[in-house]
């Protein structure tokens, strides 16, 4: 328990006596310290009060715990510690446990304020909470009881809400534009064939207009058709949308996602995927059909105006249902998430979809030409 310590200094000097009356001075050989610091800070525990909402669409609070606190900085000359990478906005600072080090095993102490205006002392426990919304100070003395050395405490957290979309609307001007999509588009046109699908790093893909999944490797100067796992008719036929993003597990690689609609399901869409592998001697690569397994009740459903995008590290899904689906495992599976929502008072189900290099999403209401951009805050 933490110990009130108002007589600190005495029971160090105390305890300095009763080592001089117990030995002489030939045989005295502890040697006590007047120089310390705080040589590292830590978060050790610290919660977090996340909202949720059930399938039910009913609203709770989960208790979480903080995966990956931050990196304190402690600045010896001016006697701070603060962290320059922000928490979220729920963590909860008033219960934190956290994991304080000092040089020449410094005796460290809270400084709470008391209501008398005066310094209510405790010993600190790498095992007791520490209130961060109340701390006045953190202390640290020396082995000799000569003197301490005090330290401000700030712990910075994120203003807005985290873990969750954050929307802004924009306009058509501020809407980023897609430089490489235009020569594609008229290197489709040129060839003939019957529409762009996508482009990744190296490659650029594109329906002809006997149905086959075209490839061109030289921007849009020469089409092949691309290699299939499955049959060709289980290709999609509509509402085609496709993404490609680097694939982290090698280098020089893209991961592709190719979805659309067809007759060959009524309920869901159709989802190709294809790892498309750009190093030397790499073995040529090929569209591989995701089947949709019986007992997979998370599939991406059928619908109009599909949109696919990489975002916040995932593939995300947005169409006519004015839902947002997530895919964590590379278009196998595909959920609703509370944390990734549309804007408020969005209601039209014909939409676009892109990112921007600096994370943001981006949403055009083609009914209305309204604009908004978003991001979640981790």
């Amino acid at each position: 328990m933490k110990r009130y310590i108002s007589t600190l200094c005495m029971m160090l000097a105390g305890a300095l006596l009763m080592t001089s009356c117990l030995k002489s001075s030939d045989e005295d050989t502890t040697q006590y310290y007047n120089d310390t610091a705080v040589v590292l800070f830590q978060l050790a525990t610290v919660n977090r009060y996340v909202q949720t909402t059930s399938k039910s669409g009913a609203d709770s609070i989960a208790k979480k715990t903080l995966s990956n606190p931050v990196v304190f900085t402690i600045d010896q000359a001016k006697h701070l510690i603060y962290n320059t990478d922000s928490l979220p906005s729920d963590c909860d600072l008033q219960h934190v446990l956290a994991t304080i080090n000092s040089k020449n095993a410094g005796t460290v102490v809270i400084n709470y304020p008391a209501s008398d205006g005066q310094d209510s002392l405790l010993y600190y426990s790498s095992t007791d909470s520490i209130n961060f919304e109340k701390l006045k100070e953190l202390r640290v003395y020396s082995q000799d009881g000569a003197g301490y050395r005090s330290y401000q405490v700030t712990i910075n957290v994120h203003h807005a809400v985290t873990d969750k979309m954050i929307w802004e609307q924009k306009t058509l001007a501020d809407l980023p534009t897609d430089s490489q999509k235009a020569i594609w588009d008229e290197q489709v046109s040129k060839a003939g064939l019957k529409q762009l699908i996508g482009y990744g790093t190296e490659e650029g893909y594109a329906f002809g207009n006997d149905g086959l999944l075209m490839v061109s490797k030289d921007l849009g100067d020469t089409w092949t058709a691309d290699k299939l796992d499955d049959d060709a008719s289980w290709l999609p036929t509509d509402n085609i949308a496709f993404v490609s993003w680097p694939f982290a597990a090698n280098a020089s690689t893209d991961y592709q996602l190719l979805v659309g609609t067809s007759d060959k399901n009524n309920k869901a869409c159709i989802v190709w995927r294809k790892i498309a592998e750009y190093a030397e001697n790499s073995l040529p690569s090929k569209w591989v059909l995701i089947p949709l397994e019986d007992h997979n009740q998370y599939y991406l459903p059928k619908m109009e105006n599909i949109n696919l995008v990489y975002f916040n590290n995932q593939a995300l899904a947005i169409g006519s249902d004015q839902k947002i689906y997530v895919s964590r495992d590379q278009g196998i599976t595909w959920k609703t998430s509370s944390k990734y929502t549309l804007p408020e008072g969005l209601n039209s189900s014909n939409l676009s979809a892109t990112t921007d290099k600096d994370g943001y999403l981006w949403l055009v209401d083609k009914d209305t030409d309204k604009v908004w951009r978003g991001l979640i805050i981790e």
